[in-house]
């Protein structure tokens, strides 16, 4: 069985990541209207709408669930995301953000991230709290939760040595080097949950806003 595949697609500031191997999964959607976007990003690489098996929301954010409900109708794929986001998702309010440093303050007052809190709800058809093995997509991997940005905030842990964070690390500014979330529900939480997806000794991390890290950056930065 071939390694996993990562390719990330970018949109803007943020971006979303097909995840291909024996099945194709979708990580994370971006903001409402992106669904043409990463159809169009799929198909250069020879994938179609439906071969997409899962959609899984890293967390219950407009700018990464945001396109979630008119990508299931695209795909006929199920979508996954925590319990603990889960609410989010159903009632398509993402509720506020809570800067924890100087760059969340600025981002939020220049470029008004976050006032735009609401975006198409969507029923999720999986509602996990704990690991979720994504061998049934056909993808040697798992999902874990690593809470901190979100109370439901999980990360992509495959079996080739990559990771997808979603926004659990951020570069951080002006230096570029791996960061802490500019918002965060809990800090510390958010600590704690990098030190969990580097237990799991990854070679490449990949985040929504930015390009990927290696491992060992980020454990020399965070962990």
């Amino acid at each position: 069985m071939a390694a996993p595949g990562v390719i990330q697609v970018r949109m803007g500031m943020v971006s979303s990541f097909l995840v291909r191997q024996e099945g194709a999964i979708l990580v994370d959607t971006g903001y409402p209207g992106s669904e043409n976007t990463i159809l169009d990003a799929l198909s250069k690489e020879g994938i179609a709408p439906r071969d997409i098996r899962l959609i899984l929301l890293t967390h219950g954010h407009g700018d990464h669930a945001g396109s979630a409900a008119k990508l299931k109708e695209m795909t006929g794929a199920r979508v996954a995301v925590h319990e603990n986001d889960s609410d989010k998702l159903r009632t398509g309010n993402q509720g506020s953000l809570h800067a924890t440093c100087l760059s969340g303050i600025l981002f939020s007052l220049v470029l008004g991230v976050g006032r735009k809190p609401a975006y198409p709800p969507l029923e999720p058809d999986i509602v996990f709290t704990d690991l979720l093995d994504l061998k049934p997509f056909g993808i040697q991997g798992m999902v874990v939760p690593t809470p901190g940005h979100t109370p439901g905030s999980v990360s992509v842990i495959l079996e080739n040595g990559d990771a997808i964070v979603g926004d659990l690390i951020m570069p951080a500014i002006p230096s570029g080097r791996p960061g802490l979330p500019y918002w965060a529900e809990d800090r510390e939480e958010a600590k704690k949950s990098i030190r969990k997806v580097l237990s799991y000794q990854p070679d490449r991390i990949f985040l929504a806003h930015g390009s990927p890290f290696p491992a060992e950056l980020v454990r020399r930065s965070l962990g």
